[in-house]
């Protein structure tokens, strides 16, 4: 069986999805740990091992422009996966080499803090050595459904660990530095974006995970910006090509590295002004 559960953290808050379970959150002391903490305590309790499960924001419709019934649906047809995703920013493939370089450029020093925090946490990744990333492993959000087993290798493996030592060590240079604010359309500290990260680079360093990849037909539909809609026609061509012959020029990825600064820049600019459609704000610079 799997589930997909929705936090609901407010008296009187119901489900955005019918098709998920609630998950009431009567503690919301940790709320700047953001999806860290609701997926560390729901491994600590055990409710992993309840068949395949999933926690899914209640953005998930409108990130995803996908129901609950219909990736439930998917994961029911892709029996032989040991986790299953849904990427909300197919968009992003096609401008970034992968999950570092788009954090790096977003959340300038995302990077340092994140490999000093696993370095701290002992757990062996070398994140200038992430490979290239396609949509087949790219899952921002955090939407992604696991069996029990996946659920011990990577929350139990990876987050537990993290959670583990920033419970232990708050005021290290380390924690602190996870833990400050950093550009986002909410005030939020690094530790959300790093955690989203290390999920697609959990998945590229782990050869022998399956993965169920939904696919996104219409990708120009996830365009946020007519800016982002042009970066991405004109670069799918090359980014394509590139991926299918499982080479990707050096000179490509800089490129990308160049137009994701720009339109990193662009975004800023334009969401001062004008509501950003995931949170119905504007953001602040």
């Amino acid at each position: 069986m799997s589930t997909i559960f929705e936090p609901l953290y407010q008296n009187g808050q119901v489900l955005s999805e019918p098709a998920f379970k609630p998950l009431r959150m009567p503690d919301n002391s940790h709320a700047a740990w953001r999806e860290v903490r609701i997926l560390v305590d729901f491994y600590r309790r055990g409710d992993h091992r309840n068949g395949s499960t999933g926690i899914f924001s209640p953005k998930f419709g409108l990130k995803t422009k996908v129901s609950g019934e219909q990736f439930l649906q998917f994961v029911r047809e892709q029996r032989d996966a040991d986790v299953w995703i849904i990427n909300p920013f197919p968009t992003i493939a096609y401008y970034s080499y992968n999950v570092w370089m788009q954090g790096e450029i977003n959340h300038p020093g995302l990077t340092e803090r994140a490999q000093g925090l696993l370095d701290s946490c002992g757990i062996g990744w070398d994140l200038a050595r992430v490979p290239r990333q396609t949509n087949a492993v790219l899952c921002y959000s955090n939407f992604w459904v696991g069996t029990s087993a996946f659920w011990e290798g990577y929350v139990g493996g990876v987050l537990d660990p993290i959670a583990r030592y920033l419970e232990a060590s708050p005021d290290t240079p380390v924690a602190k530095a996870v833990m400050g604010d950093t550009w986002h359309t909410d005030a939020a500290p690094f530790l959300p974006f790093i955690v989203e990260r290390l999920f697609s680079t959990y998945l590229s360093l782990q050869p022998s995970v399956r993965i169920a990849s939904y696919p996104i037909e219409s990708i120009l539909d996830y365009c946020l910006t007519d800016f982002e809609r042009e970066l991405v026609e004109r670069m799918r061509p090359s980014v394509d090509a590139a991926d299918r012959a499982g080479a990707f020029p050096k000179e490509l990825a800089e490129m990308q590295g160049l137009l994701c600064s720009l339109y990193k820049r662009y975004a800023i600019e334009h969401f001062a002004v004008n509501a950003h459609p995931h949170s119905g704000k504007t953001v602040a610079a």
